[in-house]
């Protein structure tokens, strides 16, 4: 606790700590101590069997030691750090006695803390259940980090020593476990270190920064022409949740290249009234199978970008861009489980496949070219 914790130019030093303790009736002294050093020894063995056994001992023990030299600490930090926050934690979400903005000295602790359990790993999660965490540390030349929306590189195909890629990455263990989030929609930690961007990382250390969900992920060619698996964060602390209002009645122009609104970040500008505009001339009915979902609220459906409008795809936010789709449709053309055709034909892949046609209507036209590179993008 005094080497985490203790501050270098602290008063009293970690060593005036053990200096009280060398005058306690239970300190056993190898040999005797000078005056105004650490004493040589440690505490009586029966003293350490009592502590192992009482846990309330011990929390005591933290708190006396809370009080008296880490005032500036939270105390639940330092229970964290003795193993003995009383709290049941399955690795996903919030954990527990931690806040958004609390910062670590390193790795090990995070670990402690139950922050992000890998001491070494970037990657805390496995592909069945998806990942717990990330650390962003500037670990990988290709990251972006916007604050609220980050573009992480998978792990792997790198020489430990060197970090030089020497081989494609492969979609396993972490970067597989990234991918189960983007499916199950489940948040990941998100810790960010000092090695990270200027702009959004701590000057030292390890910070907290929340929960973000994976919102995209592909494949591409890194600088080293290997390939790398890369991943579309974005914070769920920060959404804007409040729904337009009024939408345009006739057909929006939309955004050939939408930008990126910058204020403390920056993030990509979507048109609303682009996605209504689809859903509403396709009266919110699936132009793969013909689904109209009725709600309490009206009916529901979801408008899939075709050519996806972040980096590295960089399409448009425009209506020949999009389709309307059900949500499992839509899950499915993300994945690149289903795929359409030139000739409007719609191939859906996996154990059961089947085709389908899709359905156009006039006012509503997509083009070609972007189904075209949604076929390359996901045959890659």
């Amino acid at each position: 606790m005094f080497t985490e914790y203790g501050e270098a130019d602290s008063t009293p030093a970690p060593e005036k700590a053990f200096q009280e303790l060398g005058q306690l009736p239970f300190w056993d002294f190898l040999d005797a101590a000078d005056e105004g050093k650490s004493p040589q020894g440690g505490l009586e063995s029966a003293l350490y069997e009592h502590l192992v056994t009482d846990k309330d001992l011990c929390r005591n023990a933290v708190k006396l030691l809370h009080d008296k030299y880490f005032p500036d600490h939270r105390h639940e930090l330092l229970l964290l750090e003795a193993g003995l926050a009383d709290a049941t934690f399955d690795g996903f979400g919030h954990p527990p006695h931690v806040r958004i903005g609390d910062g670590f000295k390193r790795r090990r602790t995070l670990a402690r803390a139950k922050v992000h359990r890998q001491t070494m790993a970037g990657i805390c999660g496995t592909a069945a259940t998806g990942a717990e965490s990330i650390v962003v540390s500037g670990g990988y030349r290709d990251d972006e980090d916007y604050g609220d929306e980050i573009i992480y590189t998978g792990q792997g195909g790198r020489e430990e020593t060197t970090k030089k890629h020497y081989k494609d990455q492969e979609l396993t263990l972490g970067n597989a476990a990234l991918v189960t989030s983007f499916a199950t929609g489940r948040p990941v930690r998100v810790i960010r270190g000092s090695g990270g961007d200027r702009q959004h990382s701590p000057a030292t250390g390890l910070r907290y920064d929340g929960l973000y969900r994976v919102e995209e992920y592909w494949s591409q060619r890194g600088e080293s022409n290997f390939l790398v698996w890369r991943y579309r964060l974005r914070s769920i602390e920060r959404f804007d949740k409040q729904a337009a209002i009024n939408i345009a009645r006739s057909t929006p122009s939309g955004n050939a290249a939408p930008g990126r609104k910058e204020t403390s970040t920056q993030r990509i500008i979507r048109s609303t009234k682009v996605a209504d505009y689809v859903k509403k001339i396709h009266d919110f009915t699936c132009q793969v199978c013909g689904l109209r979902i009725e709600t309490p609220t009206g009916a529901y459906a979801e408008a899939a970008h075709i050519k996806p409008l972040g980096q590295p795809h960089n399409g448009p936010d425009e209506i020949d861009n999009v389709l309307c789709l059900c949500p499992n449709h839509h899950t499915a053309f993300d994945f690149g489980m289903l795929i359409i055709n030139d000739d409007r034909t719609v191939t859906q892949r996996g154990s059961t496949p089947h085709t389908y046609r899709l359905r156009e209507i006039s006012g509503h036209t997509i083009k070609t070219q972007y189904l075209a590179y949604h076929r390359n993008h996901h045959d890659q």
